[in-house]
């Protein structure tokens, strides 16, 4: 029996440490942004919201795909004339960290038939033709609507998708690992922007996951933790000759 505890105590310690999600609130089930920055750029003519899942979208009453990856809200910007949104949230990558994972559920849907147009301007609504979406991990001090060079380490979508209403893209997935440095703070950014016609993106399940290596403490306690197991296995071969 003693020996039987003291494994299951061995194994205890061997569990992956320092594995742990690094936002609040990735899939929007607290029916509001509750960890996120929503914002709209001045004189936008709409508003980013968390509606339920596979729900109209409020202001332009758009026909939305229920997304496949479940829950009960998804976020999702909606408009009756032009705007520019940016959906963010900040994380710190934790210091001994061997692997950041993001995924994340992501639609883009363009009502205007433009095909989509990435205008140099960036996050604003207020200048020439411009028409997409995009998802960006920023620096952490990058700016709200900033698009500048300097402050985007990965652009991992740009566009809109093909179809109205587009389907969910699920089970989207990109190893930030070699983008982080540990103990360092970065933004994750969900940007739209439209003045030819509706534009819908809707975003969920979004996840930064990080595990880490042990501590040395922890590395110790592993290793005292397997000595122990040791250390019973032969005393009860001893008992049993």
């Amino acid at each position: 029996m003693k020996t039987t505890l003291l494994l299951a105590a061995s194994f205890a310690l061997a569990a992956p440490v320092g594995a742990q999600e690094l936002l609040i609130n990735g899939n929007f089930e607290t029916g509001d942004y509750t960890g996120w920055s929503a914002n709209a750029l001045a004189t936008s003519n709409g508003a980013l919201n968390v509606i339920a899942n596979g729900a109209n979208t409020p202001i332009s009453n758009h026909a939305t795909q229920t997304n496949a990856g479940g829950g009960n809200f998804v976020s999702m910007t909606d408009q009756s004339g032009p705007g520019a949104y940016d959906l963010r949230q900040s994380f710190v990558v934790p210091l001994g960290s061997v692997s950041v994972i993001l995924t994340a559920d992501h639609v883009a849907t363009d009502w205007s038939g433009s095909g989509g147009i990435v205008d140099p301007i960036g996050l604003d609504h207020t200048g020439p033709a411009n028409q997409h979406a995009r998802v960006d991990l920023l620096v952490g001090t990058a700016a709200l609507f900033s698009t500048a060079p300097a402050d985007i380490l990965a652009t991992f979508y740009l566009g809109t998708d093909v179809g109205a209403p587009a389907s969910w893209i699920t089970s989207w997935t990109n190893d930030i690992t070699a983008l982080v440095t540990p103990g360092q703070t970065y933004i994750i950014r969900f940007g739209q922007v439209d003045n030819q016609g509706f534009f819908n993106q809707g975003v969920d399940n979004v996840s930064v996951f990080a595990t880490a290596v042990p501590e040395p403490a922890t590395w110790a306690m592993m290793i005292a933790g397997f000595g122990l197991v040791g250390f019973a296995a032969r005393r009860r071969s001893i008992a049993l000759a």
